[in-house]
């Protein structure tokens, strides 16, 4: 079957994740725009924190929210891995494993044509297979990476089972590359890792059930690992652009703005060019108090010094209207399109040698 032909509905089920959520959501717009019904899968509150963006123009756009299942080890009102620290992720993966069956419930009365699924339902060709659905596995992973995992048969045969397995450059890699992991970043990606069923097995196990792997990627930024990649995986390879967040056609209305961001794009607008320095380091990055510090003085002072504003921005797992005070550090919590990110002014930590003021 052809994902081209019109008229399809077409289920969309993220990790739980907001670097997956996000790019699911992208790719849901642009298939409505192309004609087809989309319904995007999560649970609840990741739905509730979704960017806010014109319904009108995405009419066959519906959301699914299928109840939190609620396991040991994991706190009710915990649904993402923004709201928890890494050592906690193992059992939002058994969580989101006991989705399966309100999944499969609703797949039974829906007639779905695909789902475009990420890496972790490893259960889903089980369920989705017999009853005639297609599956689509989208990496929002770069096709380095997905070269480097190598070839699901590997996966699942233990290639990758030892934290020193991940910081070798596998035998298969045929062009130039130094895509491998840092012993340190292995070892604490293992921490996510439900040891039950680990990353690389889920991850076998959806390429394996799936009819194609998307990527987000494009032939002009990784033409090799492109064309590796169908003989790595053995199945067709659709890279579909890197998706930035889409522009709609909708008129600015600054009375519809987000309060946080109206606030924040006056104080932006009234400070002089080159007066404000920004620091982004992802979606769900969570520096301690010492690697903020060492952060912050990797920067020359003179550089500090001639900024008159300087903006430290951080996401958080704080809930909202929380702060934070980590030694000479003051944070004060932002909900930008209601994803948590902490603004802290660094200016006087090297001009006036006093605590933080946001």
């Amino acid at each position: 079957m052809s994902i081209v032909q019109q008229n399809l509905h077409v289920a969309v089920f993220p990790w739980l994740a907001y670097g997956h959520i996000l790019p699911f959501l992208e790719v849901s717009k642009f298939l409505v725009q192309m004609g087809h019904r989309v319904s995007y899968i999560s649970t609840p509150k990741n739905i509730s924190r979704l960017p806010k963006f014109p319904t009108e123009l995405y009419p066959n756009l519906s959301f699914v929210r299928l109840p939190m299942p609620q396991v040991e080890g994991l706190l009710p009102g915990f649904e993402s891995t923004a709201d928890i620290p890494v050592h906690k992720v193992p059992y939002l993966k058994k969580a989101y494993d006991n989705l399966e069956t309100p999944l499969a419930d609703f797949l039974k009365t829906s007639l779905v044509d695909w789902i475009i699924h990420d890496f972790a339902p490893h259960w889903l060709p089980r369920i989705a297979t017999p009853m005639g659905i297609n599956l689509a596995f989208f990496s929002v992973y770069s096709a380095s990476f997905v070269a480097f995992l190598g070839p699901p048969d590997k996966l699942i045969g233990g290639h990758l089972q030892r934290p020193e397995d991940f910081t070798v450059m596998p035998e298969w890699i045929d062009y130039p590359s130094n895509i491998a992991f840092k012993l340190h970043e292995i070892v604490n990606v293992k921490q996510g890792m439900d040891q039950d069923v680990e990353d690389p097995i889920r991850w076998a196990s959806v390429v394996q059930g799936c009819q194609v792997v998307t990527l987000r990627s494009s032939t002009e930024f990784e033409p090799d690992p492109l064309r590796l990649l169908p003989g790595l995986l053995q199945k067709p390879v659709v890279p579909i652009g890197l998706l930035p967040p889409s522009v709609t056609s909708a008129p600015p209305d600054e009375d519809n703005e987000d309060d946080t961001w109206k606030s924040l794009r006056k104080w932006l607008d009234g400070k002089n060019p080159k007066s404000v320095f920004y620091i982004a380091l992802g979606t769900e990055v969570a520096l301690s108090p010492s690697l903020s510090h060492e952060a912050i003085k990797a920067w020359p002072e003179k550089h500090m010094v001639s900024l008159v504003t300087n903006l430290w921005i951080q996401n958080s797992v704080l809930t909202p209207n929380q702060t934070t005070n980590h030694a000479s550090i003051k944070s004060k919590i932002i909900y930008r399109d209601t994803i948590p990110v902490i603004f802290i002014s660094i200016t006087s930590l090297f001009v006036h040698n006093k605590s933080l003021l946001y």
